[in-house]
């Protein structure tokens, strides 16, 4: 495949088609770029070089020729092998593309391309062919970088122009350590003028969007008061940090340092607030925060955020269930199937006098009152005035039946007394979720009471007999925070493996002992074809050590940024892989939660393999840490309201995306600009993906859990079942006969070419001083 070309002005996605390298016209004359043409913003916004500096754009931007085009004139053609990027100065091109079938060609006007816009990027790092073909409308001046050029610009670090490795993210980080929380003296005393500012300083923040009345008032309650002198710097680039801010009084510079240049970007006032990455995880401080004059701030710190937003959420789906225990309706549904309806149920809000109900009209609504009163009225025939028939209040419910059938409501239902809440639940949507309510009911009530099998696999039954001191280091596969991964080769089997290697001293530092006894309990729980499985374990003194299955074709991250993207026919191999695991994890209440093309190995069949057990976790339910990777966050994830298994299938739909994309939807440099759009929820695909992909894709991505495909009734079969899978085999692929799109080189069982080169020198593992916990006493 090729490249992208879009708009400049709009987003990139919002216009691309994918082209690829391309020839000279003839006709194109040359000239050095004028000095004056400002570009920067064109090359900012070409997801290729989007994570360049200002400095490395401004070099590259001095690479440019410029060349012209007579009308008619072919910029390059579909097919050839391009060398060239362009962006367009003056005039305008067009963009066609062609299918041959038999002797007939039938061209399709894909694009037509103006002032500003680009394409033929991605030849300047791959040489795959061109996908469409471009001409001048009129003459067309262009602006041309060569492969040539940015190579000499940019060496052999290629893949720096391009999305980087991104870390994966976790709140247990700080929690851990934060046990020990800092001991100053901490007034929360405000009067409501006070709680009115800090309350409408937090809703204007994303992250406070989804949180209720009573998450907010508790946490406006927490929040403390911290005087700050002027001069002082409350905040320090590059630091971490766990506190959240909302200025009472006073005024602060905020001051971002960036290529050894330090700039003030913003003030913060009265009314204003600073710091919310850090309610998040904890990640290092992205600005400095410094007081100009005596200020007030109220802050609010991690762990207190996090525990409130955990905590009412909890207690909200309790009181959910609770009401659901009182129909009778739901008296044959197992208690976690409760547990999904308390999930889905939406609030809604009626004024006084709103009728929520009319006698007559077809029900497919079920209302739960949570606060105010209403009036239940019905006419019989023969009577004038309708007359009122029943009241309700907080806990009564109605209209149940309308789950069932359609029929029309016998009576109405009017708020009376001022504004009153309900949770609501539609047929559709418990249909989606559970199945047809009368299936369920029609079921016998004992077959729920039977008691339910709690077996598991036997713990490391997939083990292999392979002692530590009988492997051979071969090389280096890649290195973390807490270790390495080396191949290594058994002695006695000839076999060999990945050996991760984990430091107890860093585990214990950042107090993930946990989080790894998780880990390796999970890994020994799983055994599969498209997992990267666990084969043994050690333990040293300082040192725990997993033993792996090894996959030498590389990460699927760097295959995608070496082609840019995939065709849908590749991403549906991938895609379909990575369902069939998540399928099989799911099936054992394992939800992994960290899914992304760094994740993803291929081994020498082509066949992906995840990879990185690390936030994988038993979750019978639902679950309340936030772990993964910014990009990839589900939204529930990023309001921390708690989440299952529907984040898998989330970041299925953004794997796919970036796949066909070359980058993920809700991308952005500024990461709460990411989690914004997250919230948001609002995707733009470019021009080349089919309504297919589209279609799975915004399914996978919706915003509520309970409606996302996958985690709706049916489970994993209805992603098989959507029609952008149309044709696929999934038995083939589920038994490995289905050829791979992509086979990796791979020369031998020791070949490590496919992954970074890393210097042949010993990894020094710190010493671990034993605290008598006997944390790793079951590794």
């Amino acid at each position: 495949m090729g490249t992208c070309l879009a708009r400049q002005g709009q987003n990139p996605k919002d216009a691309h088609v994918h082209l690829g390298g391309g020839k000279r016209s003839p006709s194109a004359s040359f000239s050095r770029l004028s000095e004056d043409f400002e570009m920067g913003e064109t090359l900012k916004s070409v997801p290729l070089l989007h994570r360049l500096t200002d400095n490395e754009r401004a070099k590259l931007g001095a690479a440019f020729t410029e060349c012209r085009f007579t009308d008619g004139s072919i910029v390059f053609r579909q097919g050839d092998i391009g060398s060239d990027f362009y962006i367009i100065k003056l005039g305008k091109a067009i963009v066609t593309t062609y299918t041959q079938s038999g002797d007939s060609k039938e061209d399709t006007v894909l694009a037509h391309l103006e002032r500003n816009d680009y394409f033929g990027e991605t030849a300047l790092t791959s040489e795959e062919p061109r996908g469409a073909t471009v001409a001048a409308e009129g003459t067309l001046v262009c602006l041309k970088l060569g492969k040539s050029a940015f190579t000499s610009l940019f060496g052999g670090q290629r893949l720096n122009v391009q999305f980087a490795k991104r870390n994966a993210i976790s709140a247990e980080v700080f929690e851990a350590q934060a046990m020990a929380m800092d001991t100053e003296k901490r007034d929360r005393e405000k009067g409501n003028e006070t709680k009115e500012l800090i309350r409408d300083a937090v809703t204007k923040n994303i992250l406070f969007a989804n949180l209720d009345v009573v998450q907010l008032t508790e946490i406006v309650d927490a929040m403390y008061r911290k005087n700050v002198p002027s001069g002082d710097t409350i905040i320090t680039q590059g630091e971490s940090g766990d506190k959240f801010y909302v200025v009472e009084s006073g005024c602060f510079e905020v001051f971002v340092t960036k290529e050894g240049t330090t700039r003030m970007v913003v003030k913060r006032v009265r009314g204003t607030s600073f710091g919310e990455l850090a309610l998040m995880y904890n990640s290092p401080r992205a600005a400095t925060v410094k007081a100009v004059a005596d200020s007030v701030v109220w802050a609010v710190d991690r762990m207190e955020f996090r525990k409130i937003v955990m905590k009412v959420s909890e207690n909200k789906l309790k009181e959910y269930e609770n009401f659901l225990v009182n129909v009778d309706l739901f008296t044959s549904l197992l208690s976690n199937e409760r547990s999904k309806i308390a999930e889905a149920l939406e609030e809604v809000t009626f004024q006084d006098g709103e009728v929520i109900v009319e006698q007559g009209d077809e029900g497919e609504t079920f209302y739960v009152i949570r606060s105010g009163y209403a009036v239940v009225t019905k006419q019989e025939e023969g009577e004038d005035q309708p007359r009122e028939i029943l009241h309700y209040k907080s806990g009564d419910f109605f209209g149940e039946r309308a789950l069932i059938s359609k029929e029309p409501r016998a009576a109405t239902v009017t708020v009376r007394g001022g504004p009153m809440q309900c949770l609501t639940l539609d047929s559709l949507s418990f249909t989606l979720l559970l199945g047809p309510l009368r299936e369920i009911l029609d079921r016998r009530v004992e077959n729920y009471d039977a008691p339910r099998s709690s077996a598991q696999s036997p713990e490391g039954d997939n083990f292999l007999d392979v002692k530590r001191k009988d492997l051979i280091i071969l090389g280096t596969l890649g290195k973390g925070s807490f270790g390495h991964v080396q191949l290594v080769r058994d002695r006695k089997s000839n076999q060999t493996f990945a050996l991760k290697s984990v430091s107890k001293a860093q585990v214990v530092h950042l107090g993930q002992q946990d989080h790894v006894m998780s880990e390796k309990y999970v890994m020994s729980k799983l055994s599969n074809r498209f997992l990267i499985n666990l084969c043994q374990t050690y333990n040293s003194h300082d040192t725990l050590y997993f033993l792996l299955e090894v996959s030498l074709g590389g990460e699927l991250f760097s295959i995608l940024r070496n082609k840019t993207i995939f065709d849908e026919k590749t991403s549906r191999f991938f895609a379909g892989s990575v369902l069939l695991a998540f399928e099989y994890m799911h099936d054992k209440k394992i939800i992994y939660r960290d899914l992304k093309p760094e994740n993803l190995l291929l081994n020498a069949k082509g066949y992906l393999k995840i990879t990185d057990f690390g936030f994988a976790k038993v979750v019978p339910d639902r679950t309340w840490t936030l772990c993964g990777t910014p990009d990839y966050l589900a939204p529930e994830v990023v309001s921390g309201q708690g989440h299952g298994k529907g984040v898998d299938y989330w970041t299925l739909g953004i794997l796919i995306y970036e796949m066909l994309a070359a980058y993920p939807p809700f991308y952005d440099e500024d990461q709460m600009k990411t989690y914004a759009k997250i919230m948001h929820g609002t995707v733009t695909y470019p021009k080349h993906f089919s309504h297919q992909a589209k279609d799975l894709i915004s399914r996978l991505l919706h915003m509520k859990p309970t409606k996302r495909l996958g985690v709706v009734k049916g489970g994993a079969t209805n992603v098989k079942e959507h029609p952008w899978f149309d044709g696929f085999n999934w038995e083939a692929l589920a038994e490995g006969r289905m050829l791979a799109p992509i086979i990796p080189e791979i020369r031998g069982d020791d070949d490590l070419s496919n992954f970074e080169e890393y210097p042949d020198e010993d990894e020094e593992i710190p010493p671990y001083e034993d605290d008598n916990s006997g944390w790793d006493d079951d590794f």
